[in-house]
């Protein structure tokens, strides 16, 4: 190469360079004129935290905090229900007949038939696992046995543990009812020729099983009893308790007085995909005729607030503006002027879809907090 075209060469890779450090220094400018960093330098307080947002106001939705006393009311939807359904024992021999879904059966009465043989409902606590028979030790299911059968009028005596002769003869009355004649109805109790309950009567819910077919639950069953059930937030569920005063409004616009029978705070796993149960008030009708006409169906559930903070007056805010924050901590975001500023706040009393602020500091009546 010579020396007239070594400088050309090098000529030319200076002009490339130069055009290189052109262009970024181009880019670096497009991104400051974009981001502006030098306005979040000034808005980073001590703690490294933006107190306040440049936003185009205009364009949030607001509404204006509130000063009064909040609803002295929560009202809810509910539902009329049945408790948790559950599943009868496994049919041990061949299905021949089914229950039918909605039919409520009393103790003593056919829950299914199986093997051509009746299988009536039988209510305790504890399944039957033994053969009973007069020279079994004694145990509860002996008990149970009795109790079942003297409600039946099969069994005269007081229930004990003990299975005597006169278990034995109560037994075989009992068998002898249900058809069975000659060794059939030997007085010897076998588990799988009942169906067992913890209570009775009961409800059947869904039938599970199909004729000719063993080894599968014939069908689920419910109580006959009817409760009303809501679904509450956190902060609710923590104003409420059991013994509090309610009013249930039934689909024709009736209404029964009622108190809570318990509260649940929720949290517990459901076993599906680490889902946790959801905070709920529970209603019981120790007269059920008030309820029974209606099934299960959605109804209304009208607590008061008995709390003392539900006659004092404090500021309120749609429950859209409250922004929950990390370790159970809430926040509005306010309007100021051009600006947007988030204000910690403490929660009290939630009715209406509006909320109590039990503390906000800086916040007044007349101010405008951002809602969704």
């Amino acid at each position: 190469m010579t020396r007239t075209e070594a400088r050309r060469f090098g000529t030319r890779r200076r002009i490339i360079a130069t055009i290189m450090v052109i262009i970024v220094i181009a880019g670096l400018a497009v991104t400051c004129v974009a981001t502006k960093p030098w306005t979040l330098i000034g808005l980073l307080t001590a703690d490294g935290r933006s107190p306040s947002r440049n936003v185009d106001v205009t364009t949030l939705r607001t509404q204006p905090v509130t000063k009064g006393v909040l609803n002295a009311e929560t009202r809810l939807g509910a539902t009329l229900q049945y408790d948790k359904a559950s599943d009868f024992a496994a049919a041990t021999g061949t299905i021949t007949q089914l229950p039918v879904a909605g039919k409520q059966i009393n103790t003593g009465e056919q829950v299914y038939e199986m093997d051509g043989v009746s299988v009536p409902l039988f209510h305790g606590e504890r399944p039957f696992w033994r053969t009973l028979q007069t020279d079994v030790s004694d145990g509860p299911d002996v008990t149970q046995l009795e109790r079942n059968l003297a409600e039946l009028g099969f069994f005269g005596g007081e229930p004990d543990a003990h299975f005597d002769w006169m278990t034995r003869e109560a037994v075989r009355q009992w068998q002898r009812s249900l058809g069975l004649t000659g060794d059939a109805a030997d007085g010897m109790f076998q588990p799988a020729s009942v169906a067992v309950a913890p209570s009775a009567p009961i409800r059947i819910t869904q039938v599970k099983a199909k004729l000719g077919e063993s080894n599968v639950s014939p069908a689920s069953y419910t109580n006959v009893t009817l409760h009303v059930e809501a679904t509450l937030t956190a902060t609710q569920a923590a104003t409420f308790k059991a013994g509090d005063k309610a009013q249930v409004v039934l689909p024709d616009n009736t209404t029964i007085d009622a108190t809570l029978a318990a509260v649940d705070q929720g949290g517990q796993s459901t076993g599906t995909d680490g889902q946790t149960t959801s905070p709920s008030a529970r209603i019981d009708f120790p007269d059920q005729s008030q309820v029974a006409k209606f099934g299960p169906v959605s109804v209304n559930l009208v607590i008061p607030n008995a709390s003392a903070s539900a006659n004092t007056e404090t500021l309120i805010v749609p429950v859209t503006a409250i922004v929950a924050s990390a370790g159970n901590t809430y926040a509005v975001d306010v309007v100021r002027g051009d600006m947007l500023i988030r204000v910690p706040v403490e929660i009290g009393l939630v009715a209406n879809a509006q909320v109590q602020l039990t503390k906000a500091d800086g916040l007044k009546a007349g101010d405008k907090v951002v809602v969704s």
